[in-house]
């Protein structure tokens, strides 16, 4: 058997992509349909599950698959067992990953968000035989129901009547009924994956299911590295505890402290707004109306974010959207005092005027303590109310202050944000539409899709020589778009979704990648980079 696998579109591990196997085409996710297809017989499944390798590795190693196409996953395990295990094969090869008798309708999300490619119907057709009629998110006794939620082939053939159903007959209706709800899971994964929604998904989806919760927990441990993209087109929306962990904010918080230099000694605090960006919405506009921030920096206080104003036209900052309640839990302020904490220590501010009110005010007064540092409190009611506006104006004549240029900030910031290197211009444009232009040539402007910086050949020039963000390509002229079948190397750092400077002998431009800087190097097929301009070399 020869298998060959074609990536189209990423969405952290999981991969939309064409596997075509002995000349025919699958497209992944995809489900083996054990009542009806046949190539399945030529994988190599070996004589022992991926779980013995923890208990008896010398065995595992002698009786585990040979494929050399697939990686073979089979987990019987505890939920911490199926990540560690899945993970493992997921981060150490760019194979198809097939995790054999282990997806259900309920888990099958998870199992793709973790980098399975193939699932399979034997779970559901187990439970069938067993009785087990099975949704999208949940299972029921067949015997127990009073109507059949579900409008499959299956159902509307049988009806009620299928409960009545013996033997043979029922556990194979029931068998066809849960593999068409599986069929329609993985469809359904499919999308979210072009439409960059899966991890939103899941979060919901696992709190039906207390092993599936954990599960996601135990992947969040895990440092999953390139995989996972730093900007995105989609909304990120935190809802559940488990938002707190996702890894693209994660890699946030500590990217952001890290490059965080702001140019004031002090730092007022400013609630978050629902609508994004915030400077954009009434509540700043109107503050920014009636008193002054020239010379001051500004952080953002939200849940579960938390960011300079330099920052807050990049991803996941410009668009996000939280349910609003008011209402503080003990571990959610803990947690948005310690980020905003962290800023504050960066920053070293000699003063810190804190402008919120309610549960942002409890933040503000442990972030504090954490520092170390004291603040200024100026709401009295409403943060827009006379007295508050008049108490932090009052504070604001009282603080130390710094020329500086916040639009160039913006761009400065999110330059070190997403590449690394500091950039130098004259900004341009209406917030947020804003360019950044240096002797006459634009060099970067504010990507408001994916929350990041396009950048213009000069800086892609400058890129190029400090060996950033680079893609070595074949001598041919790069179009629309740079599979990964003429890529030569790369660097390791690329992120999907990343602004990257692609070069050969003859052209040099800019693109945005379709896969990690490793994955380009070693797989042979798959969308590599969207060409966005190029430049012939002189």
């Amino acid at each position: 058997m020869k298998a060959e696998i074609a990536l189209e579109k990423r969405d952290g591990l999981a991969r939309l992509a064409e596997i075509e196997i002995d000349g025919k085409s699958y497209r992944t996710p995809m489900m083996i349909d054990f009542l009806r297809d046949k190539f399945p017989n030529s994988i190599d499944f070996g004589y022992a599950p991926y779980a013995l390798k923890n208990i008896d590795e010398l065995r595992y190693n002698i009786l585990k698959s040979k494929d050399e196409n697939f990686l073979i996953g089979t987990v019987c395990c505890t939920p911490r067992d199926v990540v560690n295990q899945l993970l493992e094969l997921r981060l150490s090869s760019f194979k198809p990953l097939y995790a054999p008798a282990l997806a259900t309708p309920l888990n099958t999300p998870l199992l793709v968000y973790l980098g399975v490619d193939v699932v399979d119907n034997i779970l559901p057709i187990i439970r069938g035989y067993q009785g087990i009629y099975m949704l999208p998110d949940s299972e029921f006794n067949i015997d127990t129901l009073k109507e059949l939620p579900c409008s499959c082939s299956v159902c509307s053939e049988y009806g009620i009547k299928l409960k009545k159903l013996e033997g043979e007959e029922k556990g194979l209706a029931l068998a066809r009924h849960n593999t068409a709800v599986m069929e329609s899971q993985v469809r359904l994964v499919r999308e979210l994956i072009r439409h960059e929604e899966l991890r939103n998904y899941v979060e919901a989806r696992v709190k039906t299911k207390p092993d599936l919760t954990a599960m996601l927990r135990f992947a969040d441990k895990h440092d999953l590295g390139t995989a996972i993209p730093r900007f995105r087109r989609s909304m990120m929306k935190p809802t559940t505890q488990e938002s707190f962990s996702r890894p693209e904010l994660t890699y946030f918080f500590k990217k952001s402290a890290e490059i965080y230099r702001p140019k004031s000694r002090t730092a007022v605090i400013l609630p978050c707004s629902a609508k994004k960006p915030y400077m954009l919405s009434r509540t700043h506009r109107m503050l920014r109306r009636r008193v002054s921030f020239k010379g001051v920096c500004e952080i953002i206080a939200s849940s579960p974010l938390v960011s300079p104003r330099e920052l807050e036209l990049c991803y996941p900052v410009m668009n996000y959207d939280v349910p609003v309640t008011g209402q503080w839990g003990k571990e959610e302020v803990e947690y948005v005092a310690e980020r905003l904490a962290a800023l504050l220590i960066k920053g070293e501010f000699e003063a810190v005027i804190a402008h919120v009110k309610g549960g942002y005010a409890k933040v503000v007064e442990r972030a504090v303590e954490i520092a170390g540092l004291e603040a200024v409190f100026t709401c009295e009611d409403d943060i827009l109310s006379s007295s508050s506006i008049e108490r932090l104006k009052r504070a604001l004549d009282d603080s130390p202050k710094e020329g500086f240029d916040l639009y160039l900030e913006i761009f400065v910031h999110m330059s070190r944000y997403q590449f690394g290197v500091d950039i130098n211009g004259r900004p341009r444009g209406r917030y947020p539409n804003l360019e950044l232009c240096s002797e006459g040539e634009r060099v970067a402007r504010i990507d408001m899709r994916y929350g990041m910086l396009d950048i213009y050949l000069p800086f892609a020039r400058k890129l190029l020589e400090e060996r950033r963000y680079w893609i070595e390509i074949a001598d041919f002229e790069p179009k629309g778009t740079i599979f990964a079948a003429g890529v030569i190397d790369a660097d390791e750092n690329i992120r999907p979704n990343d602004v990257v400077v692609f070069y050969n002998s003859e052209f040099y431009g800019v693109g945005i990648a379709g896969m990690s800087g490793k994955e380009m190097i070693e797989v042979k097929k798959g969308f590599a980079v969207d060409v966005r301009r190029k430049e012939r070399i002189d």
